[in-house]
């Protein structure tokens, strides 16, 4: 079982570089929510370009593949003296775990914390909010993802999915407009991909090593 844990300080400080890094990368992983219609769909694909790169595929433990991702992109500078920009991670966070790709306001809106049985470790009730959003560097979420420099995926066939269920409740619109307002919900950063399954399959082809996470 994967378990390395870079030190604190080497993860606080490596965290901050990458941060740094991530802003030279192109504009397409850092861009909000979802291409825009007539974008390049695997245009994210053109920013591996790292020596060294690893994709994370997530699908039913909540904080797995955050943790091992930017593990991944601080273990190789600080255990290997790679440059950060040869370190290329992706998280595709696919089947619930989609979920944390969502902002705050989706979250309360649609009830995920009940759909998905999450708790909010503060007030022990049902979550209204993205309770993997904001972490620290111990217990990192999807922001300190972002900051590192992971290029972080979510599935549009899953979005689709849950757009479809909402729709049965018959209270928050039609199946299409919670599919509109979900794909504007991503938080800014994460990339929407058509179907993960296939986006999984298109990274290794651009030779993404593969690891699930569970």
């Amino acid at each position: 079982m994967f378990n390395y844990r870079p030190s604190r300080r080497a993860f606080v400080t490596h965290l901050a570089a990458l941060a740094g890094a991530s802003a030279l990368l192109p504009d397409v992983s850092l861009a909000s929510g979802a291409p825009e219609a007539g974008d390049e769909p695997e245009a994210w694909l053109k920013a591996l370009t790292g020596k060294h790169r690893q994709l994370f595929h997530a699908h039913d433990k909540w904080t797995k593949g955050i943790e091992y991702s930017i593990r991944y992109k601080t273990a190789y500078p600080t255990e290997y003296g790679v440059n950060p920009n040869d370190v290329n991670a992706v998280l595709a966070a696919h089947g619930k775990t989609g979920a944390t790709t969502y902002v705050d306001a989706a979250w309360e809106k649609y009830g995920f914390g009940k759909m998905f049985d999450v708790k909010d470790p503060t007030t022990k009730d049902t979550a209204t909010r993205n309770v993997y959003y904001a972490g620290d560097d111990d217990n990192p979420g999807i922001r300190e993802a972002l900051a590192a420099g992971v290029v972080v995926l979510s599935c549009r066939t899953a979005l689709r999915g849950i757009a479809s269920e909402l729709a049965d409740q018959k209270k928050f619109g039609s199946k299409e407009e919670i599919e509109r307002d979900l794909t504007a919900s991503l938080i800014p950063g994460v990339i929407l991909v058509p179907a993960m399954i296939i986006a999984v399959g298109r990274a290794q082809e651009q030779h993404c090593t593969y690891v699930y996470t569970g």
